[in-house]
């Protein structure tokens, strides 16, 4: 597989049973549709939470 953006080949990680492809040039980081859905919600389940930001978690 190549790189969408700069035509590098891209290397495949497995994190929290989902597949990613990152550009081994440019470190893009590309998802198939619903795999964010999949580790927000793996990551929620790991910290406890029902996944939404609450008033004193929002990033800026």
């Amino acid at each position: 597989m190549t790189c969408p953006k700069c035509q590098a080949p891209m290397r495949t990680h497995k994190r929290n049973g989902v597949t990613i492809e990152q550009c081994t040039k440019c470190h893009g980081i590309f998802l198939d549709r619903g795999e964010l859905e999949q580790l927000i919600g793996a990551e929620s389940s790991f910290l406890g939470r029902d996944g939404s930001l609450g008033a004193g978690d929002r990033q800026r």
